[in-house]
Formats: C-alpha cells, structure tokens, sequence
C-alpha cells in the first residue's frame, strides 16, 4: 500500500532556461528536495482523506503513514500505510488491505483459534454478530475481547460460552454466550441466548472501498508543481551565488 513516484523527464524541458546555469548535481539535488516535499504533502493529503473512507479511524490508524524521502542518489518518493510490526500493535497498512485493495478477509491468529475449537476449515474468518456489541468505536472487535470468548468457549459449558451449528442442521459454526438470570424481581429463571461470532467458512472478498494510491496521487499531484518550481528556484540562487 505504497507508491513510488519518479522524476518526468518531460518537466525538465518546460522550464526556464535559467535551468542551464544548473548541474546535474544541482538539478538532482532540486528534484529530490521537491520529491520530498510533494511526499510530505501527499501524506497529510492521505491522513485528511481517511476519514471519508475508514469510519472512525483511530489515532494508530491515521497516524500509521509515511514517507520515503527522496535522495539526489535515488529519485523517488514513498508514500503509504506502515506494514511493518511496532512495537506490539497490528500496522495499519495490514489490516486495511482488504478495503485497499479488494482482498479476501486475512485469517488471524484468533480465527485459527477458533476454527481448531470448532473442528472446521482453517480458511474459516470470525464475523461479529451485529447485535453482539463487540464492535468498539472504530468497528473491530478488540483483540483483548476476542482473546476471553475464546478462552470461556475453550472452558465449556461452566462459562456460558460455548460453540454450535448457527441453526440445527447447518455445518457453519458460530460461537454463543447463554445467560441465566432472575426475570425482574420474580423467582422465575430468565435463560437468554446471544450469537457472538459467525465462523465463515468461505469469506467473500471485500470491495475496494478505500483507493490509496489515487488518493496519494491526487495529494502529490496539487503539490508537485509548486513545489518543484520553490526547488529549482532554490538551487538556482544557491547555484549562481555561490558561483559568483
């Protein structure tokens, strides 16, 4: 979920003519300084935008992108969501793969958990129950939370937690959490019954809902030309200063 940018050769023919005073030790200096910059701004473009696309993202979310800068050596920009672990959390380039690029839902370790508890294929993906209220703020399901329903379904029956047919005759499983409680001030023993996840045995892909790279491309883009321009007319008066 990245994207490398390259210098155009076709820009440098429409500049000034004042370009002839430059090197091509200055003229690469100036393009990597402005690759930078229209990096930086494709990334603040990025963390603008992805509230339109990600409800609620968290502060982890919108604060897991970067960007490569460029170097005189290598004229190119990187600009995306961090795949790589820190620290203990998920990166978020990971986990919004799927909206990203329209992948099959990634089987978790959780999901594996559960799949071994539940005697069904490892492809098998865990889906919240809409009316189970696992969902935090940003519409996942903590993994702390996942981590105890799965431990209580592992325990048995005594949690209350256990693992069944979604309906009688059906091979897909799904994990419920069964109540006991006195109903109001009576005597009388309320028993309810509430489906936590559905193990889906063969998840459908996701649609690409959230298009990164255009996104980056759009926020590069109204940025390029200015900053391009504020960097050769840098490096010129650098160039011609110091020449004098």
């Amino acid at each position: 979920m990245s994207i490398q940018v390259t210098i155009d050769a076709g820009e440098l023919q429409r500049l000034n003519q004042r370009l002839l005073a430059l090197t091509d030790r200055n003229m690469r200096y100036a393009v990597s300084r402005a690759l930078t910059a229209s990096g930086k701004a494709a990334q603040e473009h990025l963390q603008r935008l992805t509230p339109v696309y990600v409800t609620n993202p968290t502060r982890w979310t919108t604060g897991g992108t970067y960007t490569r800068y460029a170097k005189p050596s290598n004229l190119e920009v990187e600009v995306g969501f961090r795949s790589e672990t820190q620290g203990r959390g998920n990166p978020s380039g990971r986990y919004l793969q799927p909206i990203a690029a329209g992948e099959l839902p990634r089987v978790k370790a959780a999901d594996l958990s559960a799949s071994k508890l539940a005697g069904v294929s490892r492809s098998a993906v865990l889906i919240p129950a809409r009316s189970a209220g696992l969902l935090d703020a940003a519409g996942n399901v903590p993994l702390r939370k996942q981590a105890q329903i799965l431990a209580a379904a592992r325990a048995g029956g005594r949690s209350g937690v256990y693992i069944a047919p979604v309906r009688r005759g059906s091979s897909v499983m799904a994990i419920f959490e069964r109540k006991e409680g006195f109903l109001g001030r009576t005597s009388t023993v309320e028993r309810t019954t509430r489906r936590l996840f559905t193990l889906d045995p063969s998840p459908k892909a996701r649609q690409r809902q959230f298009p990164v790279r255009d996104v980056i491309e759009q926020g590069f883009a109204q940025a390029w030309r200015q900053e391009m321009a504020a960097a050769f007319e840098a490096e010129l008066a650098r160039a011609t200063g110091a020449s004098r």
